[in-house]
């Protein structure tokens, strides 16, 4: 699994289609994590996941076992929004927001291979091949 995060508007999508482009990748499927998951057809090379941000804290455990189960018959790459910067909200339901998230992408960068930081289009790998 290749996790790409950064923050929001900071190139993460074009650089992850430009990745993609470059490998001459075919049969991609974009998935939206808040959505249910679809039946992926049986050509699918790559599994692109984003929105994970949005997933409700219930859901995140669950999104985190797709994850895993993909990653056993495809590539995955998970596109994840940084969200806070390290500034807690003053608003708990924000805070709670800001937690959540943060455990999942704990969760999900330890079992990614690959790990790269997006900051206005400029990629830096934080884990995995450099």
């Amino acid at each position: 699994m290749h996790v790409i995060f950064g923050g929001a508007f900071n190139g993460k999508r074009t650089y992850v289609e430009k990745m993609l482009q470059e490998r001459h990748q075919q049969s991609v499927e974009w998935l939206d994590a808040t959505v249910n998951t679809p039946v992926l057809s049986p050509k699918t090379e790559t599994i692109v996941v984003y929105g994970v941000e949005n997933v409700p804290e219930e859901g995140l455990n669950m999104l985190l076992k797709q994850i895993e189960q993909w990653e056993e018959k495809v590539e995955i790459i998970v596109i994840a929004t940084e969200i806070g910067r390290g500034i807690v909200p003053m608003e708990a339901g924000m805070r709670k927001l800001r937690d959540d998230v943060g455990r999942f992408y704990q969760q999900l960068f330890t079992k990614a291979e690959r790990v790269t930081r997006i900051w206005y289009g400029i990629s830096q790998t934080i884990k995995g091949d450099v």
